[in-house]
C-alpha cells in the first residue's frame, strides 16, 4: 500500500518510510438532527489531471441542524487502490439559523506523487458535520466525484484542398496523462470518432470511428463531400477525461 490509511494524527509505515499526515474520519457514529442538504465538488464537474501540473478544486457542503452547524470536521477525500488527498480546512457561512454553507478547496499534484495512475476513477468524500449542540452527521461517502487522467489528442492528414469525391486518411494521436512518469504517453484501445462541420454550418456529424492503436495512433478513411473542417473527439472513459483535437480545414479544388 502506497498510501496510510485514515488516522487521527500523522501515522509512520515504517522506520524507512517517511511520516505521512494526511485528513482523518474519526469512527464516530451520526446522532441527532444534523443532515447534509447538498454536496458539490469541482461544481458537478470531473477533475481532469493531467501529468505536471498541480490542480485545485472546490468542495461545497450545505448543512442543517436546529441548533445551526458549527464545523465540518474532519473531512478528506479517498479513491480507488488507496488513494487519499487532503481537504483544505473548511470555512462554514450561516445561511440562515439553522444551515450552513461550507467552503474548502482540494489540491492535487501529480509530480509530488499525491497520486497515481491506478487511482483514476470515482472518487468520495468522507466526513463529519457537527452542529452547536453536539449531534453529528458522518459518512464516508457523502459525495461522489469524478478524477480522470487528461487525454489530448492531435489529428493530421487532410489536404488544404481536394476534389469531392475525393478519398483522404485523416490520421490523429490520443494521449492521456501519467502520473508515474509525468508525461503524457499514447492511450491504446481508446474510441476516437472523425467529425466533419461543413463550411458555414455550426453543427459536427460524426463520419468515422477508429480504436486507437497500441501508440494510440487512429486513422479513418473517408471521401470529401465538401467544403469545411474536420477534428476528432473522443468521449473518454470512467478514467480518462475527453478530448478534441484542431480543426482541419479542407476547401474543394
Amino acid at each position: 500500500m502506497r498510501k496510510t490509511s485514515w488516522a487521527l494524527c500523522a501515522a509512520a509505515a515504517g522506520a524507512a518510510v517517511a511520516v505521512l499526515a494526511v485528513p482523518t474520519i474519526t469512527t464516530d457514529r451520526s446522532h441527532g438532527d444534523t443532515a447534509i442538504t447538498s454536496i458539490s465538488v469541482n461544481d458537478g464537474r470531473p477533475v481532469l489531471l493531467g501529468p505536471q501540473k498541480a490542480t485545485t478544486f472546490p468542495l461545497v457542503v450545505e448543512a442543517r441542524d436546529d441548533s445551526g452547524i458549527r464545523a465540518v470536521d474532519p473531512v478528506g477525500v479517498w479513491g480507488p487502490n488507496y488513494g487519499v488527498l487532503r481537504v483544505g480546512p473548511m470555512r462554514c457561512t450561516p445561511s440562515s439559523a439553522t444551515a450552513s454553507v461550507c467552503r474548502g478547496t482540494v489540491t492535487v499534484d501529480p509530480v509530488k506523487k499525491q497520486i497515481f495512475n491506478d487511482e483514476a476513477g470515482t472518487w468520495f468524500v468522507d466526513l463529519q458535520v457537527k452542529a452547536n449542540d453536539g449531534d453529528r452527521y458522518v459518512a464516508k461517502t457523502a459525495g461522489g466525484f469524478s478524477l480522470k487522467r487528461a487525454a489530448k489528442l492531435s489529428g493530421s492528414g487532410v489536404p488544404a484542398k481536394a476534389a469531392k469525391g475525393q478519398r483522404i486518411t485523416v490520421q490523429g494521436w490520443l494521449a492521456r496523462s501519467f502520473w508515474t512518469d509525468n508525461r503524457f504517453h499514447g492511450y491504446a484501445d481508446g474510441v476516437a470518432y472523425l467529425q466533419f462541420r461543413p463550411a458555414g454550418s455550426h453543427r459536427w456529424k460524426t463520419v468515422a470511428k477508429a480504436v486507437s492503436s497500441a501508440s494510440g495512433t487512429v486513422r479513418a478513411t473517408i471521401p470529401v463531400t465538401g467544403p469545411g473542417d474536420f477534428q476528432w473527439y473522443s468521449a473518454g472513459d470512467k478514467w480518462t477525461g475527453d478530448a478534441v483535437s484542431q480543426e482541419m480545414a479542407v476547401a474543394l479544388r
